[in-house]
């Protein structure tokens, strides 16, 4: 065999490689069991939509914790996060976090839009107020969202995004969450190199994963 052909099955063996651990991730994320559901945020995100953001946002965080004790990252720990991707730019609050699930509370006060990304996860916004526009891709019109609407961006798909100022949001993904860092981190690494809101974004989601990760030892009486 010469080098072209070694080199035609290394790259067919990695390729098969890759295609089986992305198989038996979606096998894992299929089966496993998630703390939370997607339509339990939305529904106490909508009881509380049309209040005063601030009110809002510190009502379902003390909702939270009743029903996930364990789940949801202390007040010390609780830290508005800018955010800057897809060319938007945002502020954003992480509640809880894991390997394939986030809450976080998100928004903005000035006008901003931009490319959604796309992502190995599923993500569902609920707005408390201001409004939400988005634009689907293979598609002519957009739509504007209102408090109380939840927007769903499933797995793979890519919109264009715009926030009027003043909205904000509750947010929850599930999925390989990892896999969202790479966009929500490139603006920040390459366009702004803000890297103090690098360091917090990653010193909240590590917390995040520190706190499951007592969770669930705790859950086998370690």
């Amino acid at each position: 065999m010469g080098a072209a052909g070694r080199r035609a099955l290394r790259a067919g063996l990695a390729l098969g490689a890759l295609a089986l651990v992305l198989q038996g991730l979606r096998g894992w994320l299929a089966s496993k069991r998630y703390e939370f559901t997607p339509a339990e945020i939305a529904q106490l995100a909508r009881h509380h939509a049309g209040l005063d953001h601030e009110l809002a946002f510190s009502k379902i965080i003390v909702e939270l914790r009743k029903k996930h004790p364990g789940h949801i990252l202390a007040d010390e720990d609780l830290q508005w996060v800018f955010v800057n991707a897809g060319g938007w730019m945002g502020s954003m609050c992480l509640l809880h976090a894991s390997l394939t699930e986030y809450v976080l509370l998100f928004g903005t006060a000035v006008d901003t839009g931009g490319h959604s990304g796309r992502y190995w996860a599923d993500i569902s916004d609920t707005v408390i107020s201001g409004t939400f526009r988005q634009w689907k891709e293979g598609t002519t019109r957009s739509e504007i969202y209102y408090p109380g609407d939840t927007i769903v961006h499933q797995a793979g798909e890519a919109t264009s995004v715009q926030w009027s100022a003043g909205t904000w949001m509750v947010e929850y993904g599930r999925g390989f969450i990892p896999s969202t860092l790479a966009f929500a981190l490139a603006d920040t690494l390459f366009s702004t190199q803000d890297f103090v809101t690098l360091f917090y974004t990653l010193r909240v989601y590590a917390k995040g994963l520190l706190l499951e990760a007592n969770a669930f030892f705790s859950t086998l009486g370690c």
